[in-house]
């Protein structure tokens, strides 16, 4: 049997990116930065933004690194207008990078995903747990999963917070899924967006 097709519309899209130093919370900053770039990315609730890894710079924030990548996870459909980022300068902050070249990916099966923040609906951990248990069956994923380390990051109505979430010995089909869909909300902050861990 093929793959659903919902999973075979949603792709990676990886930009190289240059500049200066970034602010250490920079997702709403980021996204913000993207929907003035190409408007039409705002068009799609499923468009997933995951913030750029950059080396630390201790209290000046973060700095890119060479193979520093702006990630970015969409349907298939959008990714004519992502790629528009190419060759723009962005400012998040006050600082200014520039989006490079970019190379678009499918999904790939991985056994072990990995989330850095999962949006929490309720404040503790126990409520988190529930609400995790229950998105995973929505999607079918019957799957044990450990939450780690809560963080937060700004949202534009205020703090938003969420824990990291690991998941092991998954079945191909369910970490296609698990990727495609995402659990909880905030997309475009990187919350929920699972990657391989090895």
């Amino acid at each position: 049997m093929g793959q659903p097709a919902a999973r075979l519309m949603v792709v990676d899209i990886a930009f190289a990116v240059s500049g200066g130093r970034l602010p250490r919370d920079h997702s709403l900053a980021l996204w913000q930065a993207l929907e003035r770039a190409v408007p039409s990315l705002a068009e799609d609730e499923a468009t997933a933004v995951l913030p750029i890894r950059a080396a630390s710079a201790g209290e000046l924030g973060l700095v890119l690194a060479r193979r520093s990548r702006l990630l970015m996870r969409l349907p298939e459909a959008r990714v004519a207008a992502a790629l528009e980022l190419c060759g723009k300068r962005l400012e998040l902050g006050g600082a200014l990078i520039e989006v490079g070249a970019a190379k678009t990916r499918p999904l790939v099966p991985h056994a072990t995903l990995y989330s850095q923040r999962v949006a929490a609906e309720f404040d503790g951990e126990p409520a988190f747990v529930g609400q995790v248990a229950r998105a995973l069956a929505c999607l079918g994923i019957h799957s044990e999963f450990i939450v780690g380390k809560r963080s937060g990051t700004r949202g534009i109505e205020g703090e938003l917070t969420g824990y990291s979430v690991m998941l092991a010995e998954l079945a191909p089909s369910a970490s296609l899924t698990l990727q495609a869909a995402g659990l909880g909300a905030h997309r475009r902050l990187g919350f929920g967006v699972f990657v391989g861990h090895k």
